[in-house]
């Protein structure tokens, strides 16, 4: 249940990743507005709003109805709402409902997922991951017509002896 985030550093006495210490959101909180820290925050409570962090971890009586936007996110409670970030975890006691932009996922077995997932360049930031064409009113784009080279080389690979082949 508990993990070690980061070492303590003797000669600062804070964390030695960050100068920014672990922000707690105890589980009998409640905060409906959006947070922005620089650091690390662990989340046992509830949030309504959106949420802006180096690492974030939502423990597993937490709830979180936002936008969540950090560079790891490790999910054991419930989680509402759009996740982007670089590293994601979810936890087999998690549900995730919204889509997830993301260059590394983990899904535990038994963890409730619902939503779209898209992976992101390893070197593209957060945000210009999540900026894609939007329609207004939520139609899908149609797909791509077939080039025409492609489908001459399945006419021409196709016979009665061989599968046909697309290269």
């Amino acid at each position: 249940m508990f993990r070690k985030l980061a070492k303590v550093n003797p000669m600062g006495g804070g964390h030695a990743k960050s100068a920014v210490p672990l922000s707690v959101i105890g589980p009998d909180v409640r905060i409906v507005g959006d947070i922005f820290t620089q650091g690390e925050m662990q989340i046992d409570g509830q949030v309504e709003g959106d949420i802006a962090c180096q690492n974030l971890v939502v423990g597993e009586g937490a709830r979180i109805s936002g936008e969540v936007t950090a560079e790891t996110v490790h999910v054991h409670g419930e989680l509402r709402g759009k996740i982007t970030a670089t590293t994601i975890s979810i936890a087999h006691s998690a549900k995730v409902i919204g889509d997830i932009t993301h260059c590394s996922l983990e899904i535990e077995a038994g963890a409730e997922v619902e939503g779209h997932f898209a992976r992101k360049n390893a070197g593209a930031p957060a945000e210009a991951a999540a900026e894609a064409p939007k329609k207004s009113n939520g139609a899908a784009l149609p797909a791509p017509a077939a080039p025409v080279a492609q489908a001459a080389v399945i006419e021409a690979t196709t016979d009665e002896t061989a599968p046909a082949t697309i290269n």
